[in-house]
């Protein structure tokens, strides 16, 4: 049995908290190992990229950007439908090791079962209205 983990806040804390909540809670609480966690944000979302290899100290082969997909839509862009709220993402992987079989998050053997998405952290900082912007 397995339950993701995810979250979003309405105004109590943004990015930086909410990086540095899961990565305290994954590592220090939970006890696993930093080195098997590997890390997803939106192509352009740049402040959660610099806190995942500034401040967390994620190495950059462990961190992979994730843009849109042809005909629209991203594994690292939340919304809830054609307008309203929506945001990018940052997504958590473990990595069961290389005995299994896939690739990393974003490459073309992502489906495999090595690296399986444990935490989804989803900021929601714009507001899509019905023409687009």
């Amino acid at each position: 049995f397995f339950e993701m983990l995810g979250n979003f806040s309405f105004g109590d804390y943004f990015k930086r908290e909410a990086i540095h909540y899961a990565w305290e809670l994954l590592v220090d609480v939970l006890g696993l190992p930093p080195d098997k966690l590997w890390v997803t944000v939106y192509q352009t979302d740049e402040d959660a990229y610099q806190i995942w290899t500034q401040e967390i100290g994620i190495p950059l082969d462990r961190i992979t950007r994730i843009g849109d997909k042809p005909g629209g839509g991203s594994d690292n862009f939340w919304q809830m439908g054609d307008t309203g709220p929506c945001g990018p993402c940052t997504e958590v992987f473990y990595d069961h090791g290389p005995d299994v079989v896939g690739g990393p998050p974003g490459s073309p053997d992502e489906d495999g079962d090595r690296y399986i998405e444990i935490w989804n952290l989803v900021f929601m900082q714009f507001d899509r209205a019905a023409d687009g912007t």
